[in-house]
């Protein structure tokens, strides 16, 4: 998988681990400098781990906001 740092904060829905369904109406704030790894796309949604967690956001925020690690 591919490792991703953000260039700027994002706010992502934390995805239930087994399921991939979103765990609440929610978000989540990633901070600025995360190391993210990618887990693929679908749709208009980008699936990503953080701290060994999934969450998934806008597929054009996670571009806008991802750079390589």
């Amino acid at each position: 998988m591919a490792k991703y740092t953000f260039a700027k904060s994002v706010e992502a829905t934390k995805l239930n681990k087994r399921t991939m369904v979103p765990l609440g109406p929610g978000k989540t704030e990633i901070p600025f400098g995360a190391i993210v790894e990618a887990i693929g796309e679908e749709r208009d949604e980008m699936r990503f781990s953080y701290l060994e967690e999934p969450y998934s956001c806008p597929a054009d925020t996670f571009r806008n906001a991802a750079r390589p690690a």
